[in-house]
This record gives C-alpha cells, structure tokens and sequence, in this order.
C-alpha cells in the first residue's frame, strides 16, 4: 500500500540450517552506494581493545560510517558466523554516516544481524538502519526510514530487507537512530548494502540473497523467490499487433490465441456459452456479504464488460443471509486454462466496491486454488489504496493439507488505477508467475504450486475491512473490461 506515516518493511527470517554448499555469487553492485562488510579487516578501524571507530565504505562512494560519541562502542567478534566476524553492538553507541542522496528516489537496504541469547531482552523497536534527512521528523515517518526487528529476544542470523521509492537516503545510523541515541541495537551485525535503486529482477534479487546466505551460512527463504517493481514503470512497450501479448510484441513466446478462453465483448449481451454468471445456483458463490451477486449486474455495452456494484432493496431470503442493500455480479469462464497468458484492458470502478481479474478452481476439496491477477479498490477510504495494485497467489487446499498460503505483494501505481484504462497482463508458467501493466513487468515469483487449470473470473465485492465501507454517492458504479485475450506457447 502507499506509505504515509509508516515504513514499508520486508523482515526475512533466515535458518541456520540446509543451504547447500555453493560457490558465492557475489553482491550485486550496480547502483551500490554503501557496502559495509565486518568480516573484512581491512574496511574497520579499531582501537587496542578491539572496538571500532570507523567502518569504511567498500562500495567505493566514500560513505563510511564513524562512531558516536557513547561510552561502549561496536566491538569486532571473529569467527563468529561461518567463520566470519561480525560487529557486536551492547546499545550503548552506533555508527553514523553522512548524508548518501540529497534527491528523491528509489532505496534498496539489506542488513544481516542476529541476537544471541546471552544477551537481554530489548526494547523491540531497536534500529539496524536509519535514515533521517529530516531531523525534525521520525525515522518512522517518510522520507526519513529505519528498519527494525521488532523481536525481543534471540534470533538466529537474518536478512532484513528495506524498499522504498521517493526518498533521500541519510544521513544514517547503523545501530542506532540517525538523530539521537535512542533505540541503540543490542546484537550483532555483519553486513550492510544499501542501492540508490531498486532491484530489477527476481534474479537480481536472488543473486543478493545468496550472496548474503552463503556467505553467512543460512538458508533461502522462500520470501525470497519473489520480487515486485517499486516506482515507475518507465518505458512502455507499443502495441504493433493486437494478435499478440503487449509485452512480448516480439513474439519471444511463439504465442497462439486461446478463442475460447478470449472474448472482444463487441456484441450486445454476454456470451453464455462461454461465461458462467453466478446467480446462486447450487453451492456457488453469493457475493461478499452485505453485496449479492446479481446476474442483471453483468452486461455487454460499448464492446465492453460492465460489472456495476448498486445499491438496491433486497429480496428477504437474502436478507435473512446476511445480503442487504447493495448487489455487485461476478462472471466467469465455463472452460478453464492453463499456463499461458492472460490479458484484459479493464478500468476499475470509482468507488470502494472492488474490481477483480482472477484465475481460480475451488471445485474439488482437496485441490483449491487462485491466482488474482490484480484485485483493487479504486476510491478507498482517504484514497489510501487508490494506487495499491495487489497480486496474490493462493492454495487453499492439497491432497495433504487444508493450511492456506498466500503469496502476495503490491505495486504502487504513480496514477489513481480508477482513472483510466491500462492493459493487466499475467503469464503463468510452470516454474514462473508473472505480473504486468501497460506491457511492463510489476512483479514475479517462483511457481510452487500452481500446477492445474483454473476457470477466469471478473467481479466486484464489498471487501468492507480492507477498502473502506462503499459511499452510496459513488453508485452505481462500474468496472470496465474492454477484452480478455488469453495466448499459449507454441514452444
């Protein structure tokens, strides 16, 4: 979601445990701006007790970090990670560094760090990393940002990982709060890399983790299969051939339309050989309480999909349910698909009543799952999640468990997604899950479990706790799907 008063923080938990022995893919320095490493003498300076004073930059910006002026400065530990040294502070003093970027931007921090259980329980706000460019202003309120564990007690050694987009960076504290003396770290740290961008890919941000994990024997974790653009998409691709994916206008994929899974929606009314539209019937969905789903809510228009969310009195069976005052629609494919790629160039609606492009099958007890391609609120409360796009990918059930795992993320869009019209694209491989907008790659991840067909979905539902309550001013309001093209690979 959009940050206002709080920093968006992705806290990696790392085992000791099963990371196979590998040759180390080292860090990526691209955009590298600060690079503190304990293990390398070489970049501390230390006093005759061992403690250190200054620990220089190694990524060659000059942005090297001194001690404050407290009583009990970091001390080098060696061999203390997989025969590594690391620094290890008691919380009486950090390290402070100048400032790295006077000018907005996108900010990428990794800080590996453990607390062994000899040492006491703290304070769980305690910082790793703080940037604080302006003073007047917590390090918890954007543009300053700090990364902290919030963990009490003992953990093993793990990767705490920071991104942000539209921030100074600095000056910072390592250890410590920028500004100030409180929440002084009480454990150890390794290693510090900050970029003065975001990683690029998955395999980009694969390559830092198992730099960090090797290094410091620990395990991947599977966070960290995933990957999500933060900022602008930048360059947009053109459009050449409609016959083709807006992102692979190459034709990289050799791709050959699905007909049956894609629909221009040029006629006057929905085509129902090919879409379902759901009316209560056997145990099929009924809508997101208090909104029912109504199949008069699902028409063909203008060569568009319209899905309308209204507010409208209710039939008394349905009220007995829990549905009252407001009815939305859902529709979806009566065939399913597979891997291949999906688009749709949709507009969302205006109003907290959600817009949804999904891929599920929920059909059989054992083997549940969802993909959403984006589910999104277009006018939130206070317009907070105006510009959320939210991709999820869910397993609700297997042969072997009922546990639900979710795999989500969000990529903040520079624009309201109400606004407009965008092409949404996602390609589901066998390895791979990959997300688009407007031709341009917003996120990807690993595929761990995604291995059936699902049927397509487009509705709207009253997600009340997470988009806000729907303003009556706002109805009816309508998300609007120009086409759904569905390709597959041909190799």
């Amino acid at each position: 979601m959009m940050l206002k008063g709080s920093v968006l923080l992705l806290l990696l938990s790392l085992s000791m445990a099963g990371h196979a022995a590998q040759a180390s893919p080292g860090v990526p320095t691209t955009g590298l701006v600060l690079w503190l490493d304990a293990d390398d003498g070489a970049s501390l300076s230390l006093d005759a007790q061992n403690r250190v004073r200054q620990w220089r930059d190694k990524s060659g910006q000059g942005h090297h970090a001194t001690v404050d002026d407290g009583a009990a400065p970091p001390q080098r530990l060696a061999n203390a990670v997989n025969g590594h040294s690391v620094l290890h502070f008691s919380g009486g003093s950090g390290l402070l560094g100048k400032s790295i970027r006077s000018g907005k931007g996108p900010v990428t921090v990794l800080v590996v760090s453990r607390r062994l259980p000899e040492q006491p329980e703290v304070d769980p706000w305690q910082r790793l990393f703080s940037s604080r460019p302006h003073t007047a202003l917590n390090d918890n309120q954007l543009p300053n940002f700090a990364i902290s564990l919030q963990q009490t007690s003992a953990y093993g050694p793990s990767v705490a990982m920071l991104e942000l987009d539209d921030v100074p960076i600095g000056p910072f504290g390592v250890g410590r709060n920028a500004v100030g003396s409180a929440d002084n770290f009480r454990g150890d740290i390794a290693e510090v890399l900050v970029y003065d961008r975001a990683l690029a890919s998955l395999a980009e941000r694969q390559q830092a983790f198992e730099y960090l994990a090797q290094k410091w024997s620990v395990a991947i974790p599977e966070q960290a299969n995933n990957w999500t653009r933060v900022g602008p998409l930048g360059p947009l691709p053109t459009r050449s051939n409609d016959h083709l994916p807006l992102s692979d206008q190459a034709n990289a994929g050799r791709w050959m339309l699905n007909a049956r899974l894609s629909d221009e929606f040029n006629g006057s009314t929905l085509d129902l050989d090919r879409w379902h539209v759901n009316n209560g019937i056997g145990n099929e969905s009924l809508g997101r309480k208090p909104a029912l789903y109504k199949p008069d809510n699902a028409t063909v228009s203008n060569g568009h999909l319209n899905i309308v969310f209204r507010k409208e009195t209710l039939p008394e069976k349905y009220v007995k349910l829990g549905f009252k005052d407001y009815s939305s629609a859902m529709v979806r494919t009566r065939e399913r698909g597979f891997y291949g790629y999906y688009e749709a160039r949709a507009k969302p609606m205006n109003s907290a009543g959600s817009s949804a492009f999904w891929l599920a099958w929920t059909g059989m007890a054992d083997n549940a799952t969802e993909i959403d391609i984006f589910e999104i609120g277009g006018k939130t409360k206070n317009g907070a999640l105006d510009r959320a796009y939210n991709m999820n990918a869910h397993l609700w059930a297997t042969p072997q468990s009922t546990e639900h795992i979710a795999n989500g993320s969000i990529w903040v869009s520079p624009w309201r997604l109400a606004d407009d019209f965008h092409v949404y694209g996602f390609d589901w491989q066998p390895d791979t899950l990959r997300w688009y907008v407007d031709g341009v790659l917003v996120r990807e991840s690993k595929n761990p479990y995604f291995f059936f067909p699902m049927e397509v979905n487009f509705d709207s539902e009253a997600f009340w706790k997470w988009f806000g309550v729907v303003d009556d001013a706002d109805l009816p309001s309508t998300f609007e799907v120009d086409y759904l093209r569905m390709w597959q690979r041909t190799r």
